[in-house]
């Protein structure tokens, strides 16, 4: 009896290991990754995210919908946004729910899954009533926030507006944004969508000239005449890329399901990992790893997570 209790009280201590981030509350915090459970874990950019908005909803027969927001803060600025959300109990209305999602996600009016002249760059896979779409653009706040009174999507930015307002939160007027959206029913009956959003300033240490979407100088039409930013938004369309390939492994997607992120992703490109075990002192791990990351074999996010990995060794 002794040894099991001293079991159960182990087990209660490390759950929280692998506990469901779908629970967090508002105001609650997750580090460095999304957990829904052992098997399921996607990595974040290093360091605290603050959830800022939930809603979970039954919606009938078994089918629910949920989703979480999360911020990472400097100040009273949100500069990176991660936002994810889901449909569950999808199996048994599948061949209903099929046309709904295909139109919500490939005939969207505004946005969706489709060539956009406000795209930096899109790429999905489509089969059956399975779908992985990568989506890189810029988010405008404004519009985003303040949509037409009209406008159905206006009843889910209410909870960030209230935020915004409660909080006297200083919102930048646009982001760095990669979009996703996932469903195969070979896999689970669920459907995932994601963003993932950093500043210009954040990112890249610039502060852009203008600021709406069909005038800010990351626009597809405009960009061409701004090397900085066009280079800026090259590399934010390579983490994207390496975000999607982390989503895909997270949503366990079959290798025919996945994108071609080959333009993007060099499987055969040393990392410096080997580099840095090479080198067992801290001082000069730090060193070549910076080197690596200034020569532009890291991006920002291997950096970051790489510099966290030798500092907490």
């Amino acid at each position: 009896m002794k040894k099991t209790l001293i079991l159960i009280f182990i087990f209660l201590f490390n759950s929280n290991l692998f506990a469901n981030d779908w629970r967090t509350k508002k105001g609650g915090i997750i580090l460095d990754e999304f957990k829904v459970n052992k098997k399921m874990v996607l990595p974040l950019d290093p360091g605290k995210w603050i959830a800022v908005d939930k809603y979970a909803e039954s919606i009938t027969h078994g089918i629910g919908v949920e989703g979480i927001t999360f911020v990472q803060m400097k100040g009273n600025v949100p500069v990176k946004i991660f936002e994810i959300a889901r449909a569950t109990g999808l199996k048994k209305w599948q061949a209903y729910l099929t046309n709904i999602i295909e139109g919500a996600v490939f005939n969207s009016k505004e946005d969706g899954c489709r060539e956009r002249q406000h795209y930096n760059y899109l790429n999905f896979y489509k089969r059956g009533n399975a779908h992985n779409c990568m989506i890189v653009t810029i988010l405008d706040v404004q519009r985003a926030l303040n949509p037409s009174e009209y406008d159905p999507n206006r009843v889910f930015t209410l909870g960030i507006r209230k935020w915004v307002n409660e909080n006297e939160i200083d919102m930048p007027k646009i982001y760095l944004m990669y979009e996703t959206s996932f469903v195969s029913m070979m896999i689970r009956d669920q459907w995932y969508v994601a963003i993932y959003a950093v500043t210009p300033e954040e990112f890249a240490n610039y502060k852009p000239k203008f600021t709406s979407r069909d005038t800010t100088e990351f626009h597809p039409s405009l960009i061409n005449n701004y090397p900085k930013p066009k280079k800026i938004m090259q590399n934010w369309t390579k983490r994207s890329a390496e975000f999607q390939h982390e989503w895909e492994i997270f949503l366990k997607a079959k290798k025919s399901q996945k994108i071609d992120l080959s333009d993007y992703i060099d499987s055969k490109k040393k990392t410096g990992h080997q580099e840095l075990k090479a080198t067992t002192n801290i001082a000069d791990q730090l060193k070549t790893l910076n080197e690596l990351y200034k020569s532009g074999v890291l991006s920002g996010y291997e950096y970051e997570k790489a510099k966290k990995r030798i500092l907490n060794k």
